[in-house]
């Protein structure tokens, strides 16, 4: 979750003191998305930290050196929408359903370490919302799975032509046996005599 800190005005050291060792503590040590800006009070419309501050979509943690209502007051002014999001050290704000901001007021810390275990429990009650949300939401009914039309019974093949007959392949395979294998009737009725004529001469 991003984390923005405006800066206090005036020339305080102490408090610049703080802010710089805040803003180099969260990004090397806790590798936070850190961001500085000047006193929110000072802000101006279209400059470079209201343009940076409109570019953050998300709930955010913002500290500054007021209190939450006043912080508020000023995002408002910037035409920034927001809402107070509840947390440890900002316990009752008013409901609204927009964007939260995580405000934290530097004033009431007493030490670095203070801030930084506000913003890792503002962090951590957001993820814990974030999970809880997806929990509840109803899971999108699974959309019956689409009919497959059924295959048409396969077209019946056209029937074969018969096949011919035993009788008649026997009728053609004896013709043809006739027309290439038997012997001319004359050759037969010669040999029939010549037997008969052998068969007489062994009688006598």
């Amino acid at each position: 979750m991003p984390v923005v800190v405006s800066q206090a005005a005036g020339a305080n050291q102490a408090h610049r003191d703080l802010e710089e060792k805040l803003v180099t503590r969260l990004m090397l040590d806790e590798a936070a998305d850190v961001r500085l800006i000047g006193p929110m009070q000072q802000l101006q419309g279209n400059s470079t930290d209201q343009v940076m501050l409109e570019r953050i979509t998300s709930d955010f943690i913002l500290l500054g050196w007021h209190a939450p209502e006043e912080s508020l007051r000023n995002l408002q002014a910037l035409g920034i929408a927001a809402r107070r999001a509840a947390h440890a050290g900002d316990r009752n704000p008013p409901l609204r359903s927009c964007r939260g901001v995580y405000f934290i007021d530097l004033t009431k810390l007493k030490s670095i370490d203070d801030a930084i275990l506000q913003i890792k429990a503002c962090s951590a009650n957001r993820a814990n919302k974030t999970i809880q949300i997806g929990l509840s939401a109803p899971s999108p009914k699974k959309s019956a799975p689409p009919v497959t039309p059924s295959s048409p019974p396969p077209t019946s093949q056209p029937a074969s032509p018969a096949a011919e007959s035993p009788s008649t392949a026997e009728r053609y395979v004896a013709l043809g046996r006739n027309d290439h294998h038997d012997e001319p009737q004359d050759a037969v009725d010669d040999a029939m005599e010549s037997l008969i004529d052998e068969l007489d001469q062994m009688d006598l």
